[in-house]
């Protein structure tokens, strides 16, 4: 045994070494895991960026909500609201210097931009056995898109992220009762927003734009701050953008001899949005002075100059008069664009004046544009009819494409469209290479295929078996409408329509909307190019507006975006040197990449009305002499995430940077390379 001794000391010693470096391994290993853990969830940049936006809440936010069977069998539903506003702005309040939140949209004159949000993927996957207490497994996915528009209304952002929340659900002696479901809910909800924050605290473009923002604001201490509003103040009564500005500091009296800081905006805006000047087009400057300093600003005025005959439009001097500490004035100048000739480039510079010592001069506002010139060489006109090879852009192989042309009628009575046919067959083809759309998923109806039953059955038949959860339906019509002589209500034409008060044969536009509002559909775009006609005995001077717009459009701005070509009681003017109907022909074209405004390689839904509408505006206005207003639905600023869905790839080329006049301080606030910009 003494023997046996010395042999179980060293083998006590040595398993002892062998276990204590296991315990320091586990250790160090654990540390090292927690670290990592812990970088995963690290902000990408500890700096926040020096932005306060307002936060748009989209009603997908405020309405959304999540359906899952209980214990019993029973369909539940979980509201997502409280988790949402909660979620994000405690989030972006760690990427941006501060945030606020609003349930509508408002001018951004007086903030640094704003974040949309909205919803879209919710799903549970949850399985309970009916009146079965026990744990079982829930996964929560949460899908949120974020769109960050600069003040003036640029988008640069436009993410989507899918968050994923893992945990076991209870349910007790009442089986029917689910509980500890909105726990994860909530991680699914931070994660998507988690990513998001990321992304955005990444982006080129709202970095770039942040670094720019010392040229049009004056850089004021903004505390850092933590909001997190309740979801029923958000609904029920939200600040607007305007009110931070409105209401001057309380200052009791100014301070003898302090000098005044003064700083100014701008804004300008053209008429029909299309980024150029046309003849005949009303040009608005938008003018914010602020008096920041303690003592009052005397004869204060913004002196307009300009190259070209751009000055001219506007008077040289615009006077505000006396700004006390804190206040805030604001004036607006609209004027007409005359004819020109030739092609020009012009300037407008914008320059602050006062009578009374300031403690800096603010830069000057300068303010690129151009000037089309009366008429366009139909030489020059592209033929859309030849396909891009490059148009094919994204794969969507459970879209839904219905494209309508009705050019000739039964009804001799009943006037032709021209090109309506042709306009459908191109934009069906278009649509379906552009998303790679199988064949069995589009319809095309033209004059005797598109009858009254074959609309009816097409919309709300055959569209109903196709469409699920994550369908895209793409919608066209060439043609006629009627308007109601009492109540303006929309109807669209058929083939075998009249205009027999007695046998009319329509298709209620109300009808269609019904139909798509019973969907489980993603995104819904419809684009119309139509006529309009009075109803039969209606009276030209008693007959509403087209009710283009509805209750339901508020309701379904996230889902359904409308572009009309004719929003008037007017026919719908054909483009002879496009060989298309001419509100077509400038979708055609937005749809080859055009309409990529903000030049970041995709055409969104919004930018391609915006063009359409723009370039179909200027050719009725030129060359047919007369206006053809079309229509975008939701409008830009009304919050609807519709607009960024998109569509095809943009093919605009970035233009190259633009040097800066060496005479000009570092500071100073010039505008970019697009025509018509918005300045501070």
């Amino acid at each position: 045994m003494n023997k046996l001794q010395p042999i179980l000391t060293n083998y006590s010693q040595f398993y002892r070494h062998i276990i204590a470096s296991c315990v320091v391994l586990i250790l160090v290993l654990s540390g090292v895991g927690c670290s990592l853990l812990k970088r995963g969830k690290e902000p990408v940049s500890t700096q926040p960026i020096p932005l306060t936006p307002v936060i748009w809440f989209s009603p997908s936010v405020t309405t959304a909500e999540m359906p899952y069977h209980d214990g019993c069998g029973e369909v539940r539903s979980l509201s997502l609201t409280h988790a949402l506003v909660t979620s994000v702005p405690r989030k972006l309040a760690g990427v941006f210097t501060g945030v606020a939140a609003q349930s509508h949209a408002d001018e951004p004159i007086a903030s640094d931009g704003v974040v949309e949000v909205g919803v879209g993927v919710r799903r549970i996957e949850l399985a309970v056995p009916k009146q079965t207490p026990g744990t079982y497994p829930a996964k929560v996915t949460v899908g949120i898109e974020m769109v960050f528009l600069a003040r003036e209304g640029t988008l640069l952002f436009n993410k989507k992220f899918e968050g994923t929340g893992l945990g076991m659900v209870m349910v007790g002696e009442q089986p029917c009762q689910v509980e500890g479901l909105e726990a994860i809910v909530q991680d699914a909800i931070d994660s998507a927003t988690n990513g998001l924050a990321q992304q955005i605290g990444q982006s080129a473009q709202i970095l770039e734009y942040s670094a720019q923002r010392d040229t049009w604001v004056p850089v004021a201490s903004r505390p850092r701050s933590s909001v997190e509003p309740s979801a029923a103040g958000l609904i029920t009564s939200l600040p607007t953008v305007m009110e931070a500005t409105e209401k001057p500091p309380q200052v009791v009296s100014s301070t003898t001899g302090s000098p005044a800081q003064l700083s100014f905006r701008a804004i300008i805006r053209d008429e029909n949005g299309d980024l150029f000047l046309q003849p005949d087009e009303s040009l608005t400057i938008n003018i914010e002075v602020k008096n920041e300093g303690l003592g009052e600003a005397k004869d204060v005025m913004v002196i307009v100059e300009g190259k070209t005959d751009l000055a001219a439009l506007f008077p040289s001097e615009v006077h505000l008069g006396m700004l006390q500490s804190g206040e805030i004035k604001r004036t607006s100048m609209t004027q007409r664009v005359t004819a020109a000739q030739e092609a020009l480039h012009g300037e407008l510079t914008l320059n602050l004046r006062t009578t009374s010592p300031v403690t800096s001069v603010p830069p000057p506002k300068v303010f690129s544009f151009g000037v089309k010139p009366r008429g366009i060489n139909p030489a020059l006109v592209p033929n859309v009819d030849n396909l891009p090879n490059s148009l094919a852009a994204f794969h969507q192989p459970k879209a839904i494409i219905i494209s309508i042309g009705i050019g000739t009628f039964r009804d001799e009575q009943m006037p032709a469209v021209k090109y309506a046919r042709h306009d459908a067959e191109v934009m069906a083809e278009y649509l379906r290479i552009i998303g790679g759309v199988p064949g069995e998923r589009i319809r095309i109806l033209l004059d005797r295929q598109a009858l009254e039953r074959d609309m009816e059955d097409v919309f709300e038949q055959w569209l109903r078996k196709w469409a699920d959860r994550e369908t895209v339906v793409y919608i066209f019509f060439a043609g006629r409408a009627l308007v109601d002589g009492g109540t303006g209500a929309i109807s669209l034409v058929p083939h075998d329509g009249t205009l027999s008060e007695a046998k009319q044969q329509l298709y209620p536009l109300a009808r269609l909307q019904e139909a798509l509002s019973r969907l489980p559909i993603r995104r819904a775009i419809l684009m119309f190019d139509v006529s309009m006609d009075p109803s039969p005995g209606a009276g030209l001077a008693d007959i509403p507006s087209p009710a283009w717009e509805s209750p339901v459009s508020e309701v379904r701005k996230d889902v359904e975006m409308w572009m009309v070509g004719n929003r008037s009681l007017q026919e719908a003017d054909p483009y002879d040197e496009g060989k298309h109907g001419l509100f077509t022909y400038h979708l055609l074209r937005g749809l080859q990449g055009l309409a990529d405004v903000d030049r970041d390689g995709t055409v969104i839904a919004g930018e391609l009305c915006t063009y359409a509408r723009g370039q179909a505006a200027l050719v009725a206005r030129e060359q047919f002499g007369n206006k053809q207003d079309a229509l975008c639905l939701p409008a830009t600023g009304r919050g609807g995430m519709v607009r960024i869905h998109p569509l095809a790839r943009g093919h605009n080329q970035k233009p190259g940077p633009i040097q800066k006049p060496p005479h000009l301080p570092a500071d100073s606030s010039v505008a970019g390379p697009n025509p018509i910009l918005i300045g501070p």
